[in-house]
């Protein structure tokens, strides 16, 4: 089974499961690489989880919401203002459904899902992560540049030479919005995100440079859960073998105190045999002497 297989299979499992299942396949592979290749992949974040298992169990629905970003950039590149608020609220009642779909889920679980998937019909990068099944953490996109989701993905992922809404639309507008006054992004539909505000004597390259130092912090936090997270089920995976390794010694001390206590009893035993022994023996040379003078 191939690396790709591997992580097919682990990243379809509740994140309770991954470790365990993680470590156990890559304790039974012979190739030494590849066995630690697979221990090094990441448990996923709740939300990741949630949305890979959206992708394997309910694929349609995951590539309707996909799909609309790709009509969208066509209605934006085509300045079809009846298409793109036709698709804005296909894209609402879609992200509405996928987020639903996942039962169960926490207020900030699902607000990470559908901010993802927001994420995802606004960026070709974000999208091709959600495609891929193999997200590691949730996805926010400003829809200004094209996301870097190399860290965001426990494998590789192709992404297409497609540019986000924003660069579609010409530079102006966000995704279901439009340019306010000035050419300045109208206030943001619901789950979405504007840019950072623009500091007083600031230029657009300062602002861009601000931002993308903003992601990049934001990926180190998110780098850094990451680790905590794996740390601490590594942690519980310790507390767990640290466990069963107690109530083994417990059984062990037992079953001595008992094997203890059976040869202090086969040792009492002995004694009383060797003691009655002695005077059989004598009885039986008394014995033989009389059936020989009797044969005499």
């Amino acid at each position: 089974m191939g690396m790709k297989e591997v992580a097919d299979e682990l990243y379809g499992l509740e994140p309770g499961e991954f470790t365990a299942a993680r470590n156990t396949a890559a304790g039974g592979e012979s190739d030494k690489a590849l066995a630690k290749q697979i221990r090094a992949l990441r448990k996923p974040s709740a939300s990741a989880a949630a949305i890979n298992a959206l992708v394997r169990r309910q694929p349609d629905l995951i590539e309707s919401v996909l799909e609309v970003g790709d009509r969208m950039r066509d209605a934006f590149a085509a300045r079809d203002r009846d298409a793109i608020r036709t698709l804005t609220g296909d894209r609402q009642r879609l992200l509405q459904k996928a987020t639903k779909a996942v039962g169960g889920a926490s207020a900030t679980v699902q607000r990470e899902i559908e901010e993802t998937l927001q994420a995802a019909v606004i960026d070709p990068a974000a999208a091709a992560a959600v495609r891929s099944g193999f997200l590691l953490r949730a996805l926010e996109s400003t829809g200004v540049d094209q996301m870097e989701v190399g860290d965001a993905v426990a494998l590789p992922v192709e992404v297409g030479d497609v540019r986000p809404l924003s660069d579609s639309a010409g530079g102006h507008g966000r995704v279901g919005g439009h340019a306010g006054p000035g050419g300045q992004p109208a206030k943001s539909g619901p789950g979405k995100k504007r840019p950072a505000a623009e500091a007083p004597g600031e230029s657009a390259a300062e602002r861009r440079e601000r931002e993308r130092s903003i992601r990049t912090a934001e990926k180190a936090v998110e780098r850094a859960r990451a680790a905590a997270d794996t740390l601490d089920d590594e942690l519980d995976e310790e507390v767990d073998r640290r466990s069963d390794l107690e109530a083994e010694r417990d059984d062990l001390s037992r079953r001595l105190e008992r094997v203890q206590a059976e040869l202090s009893e086969a040792r009492a035993a002995e004694r009383e045999l060797r003691r009655r022994i002695t005077p059989a023996q004598a009885a039986l040379r008394d014995a033989e002497k009389a059936l020989r003078r009797l044969r005499d």
